[in-house]
């Protein structure tokens, strides 16, 4: 993440230079004295009223947290947490992804203030997985067997939109510092396999099966800030780094197991789930 947010940190003093560039250039390209043609001429203003559509593209640091502490076979005898433990499958993988999408939005000026609000879309690759197998753990107990465990895990974030209010303060008449702010969504999806054969210990033998895979549309919160500068007449290119998170939740899977002589901890497994994305993005957008 360090190297996204300096890649963010410098972008956003290079845009709050431009102004300042430009003004210098004006001023040594102006003559010691001054013409009264450049007496007459009128100081442009930059329009920050009305509405503004647009582009933006970046980098995306995708965090996809997945634990599973629900799906295990023992015998029927053994006591779970005992002579018979579950073998978990966890990772919290972060994944880089370009990320890119148009946004719209409308401002209104109060002076040196301005604010707004403004939906955006944007494409986005974000997924992480992990896998295991162990061929045999044994247990001991009133009815010691021995198993073998396969499990893996997968979590996609895809596309993320956004509706947000901004809100910023005009440190020069074409250039604005804001924040934002406002409700997130996302398409993600994930899925998680399972399965465990009783290998030797138990006469009839068995196996815990679960094949499952899920996509949801997740709404969460997003906040940030950014520097937004026009570039040419009614042309303003921005910097914005937003932090975004679709909180805690739990999916509860299906577990089919074939055993007479053994129990599950349940008919389902549950999936403990978290993401969230750090993402820079640089965007130019028209004024209308």
């Amino acid at each position: 993440m360090k190297p996204l947010l300096a890649f963010g940190i410098g972008l956003l003093f290079a845009l709050a230079a431009l102004p300042s560039v430009a003004a210098d250039k004006q001023v040594k390209a102006t003559p010691s004295t001054p013409s009264n043609e450049q007496q007459a001429q009128p100081q442009q203003s930059t329009n920050w009223n009305g509405g503004q559509i647009g582009a933006a593209n970046g980098l995306s640091a995708v965090n996809n947290n997945f634990a599973e502490p629900g799906a295990y076979i023992c015998g029927a005898l053994e006591t779970f947490g005992s002579n018979c433990t579950e073998t978990l499958i966890k990772f919290n993988g972060r994944h880089m992804s370009y990320t890119v999408g148009p946004f719209l939005g409308w401002r209104w000026q109060f002076e040196n203030y301005v604010a707004g609000v403004e939906a955006d879309w944007s494409w986005k690759r974000g997924a992480t997985s992990s896998a295991f197998y162990m061929p045999s753990a044994c247990f001991s107990g009133p009815g010691s067997f021995c198993r073998s465990d396969n499990k893996s895990g997968w979590v996609n974030q895809d596309w993320d939109g956004s509706f947000r209010a901004r809100y910023g303060f005009l440190v020069t008449p074409s250039t604005l510092i804001y924040g934002t702010g406002g409700l997130a969504i996302s398409q993600i999806g994930g899925a998680f396999n399972f399965n465990s054969t009783v290998l030797s210990g138990l006469s009839s033998g068995g196996t815990a099966i679960s094949n499952s895979s899920w996509s949801d549309l997740r709404a969460g919160a997003t906040a940030g800030a950014g520097i937004e500068t026009e570039v040419w007449t009614g042309w303003k290119a921005r910097i914005e780094y937003r932090y975004t998170d679709f909180g805690t939740y739990t999916k509860l899977v299906p577990v089919t197991t074939l055993c007479p002589s053994c129990v599950s901890r349940s008919s389902s497994a549950s999936i403990d789930l978290r993401e969230s994305f750090h993402t820079v993005r640089i965007g130019l957008g028209f004024d209308f």
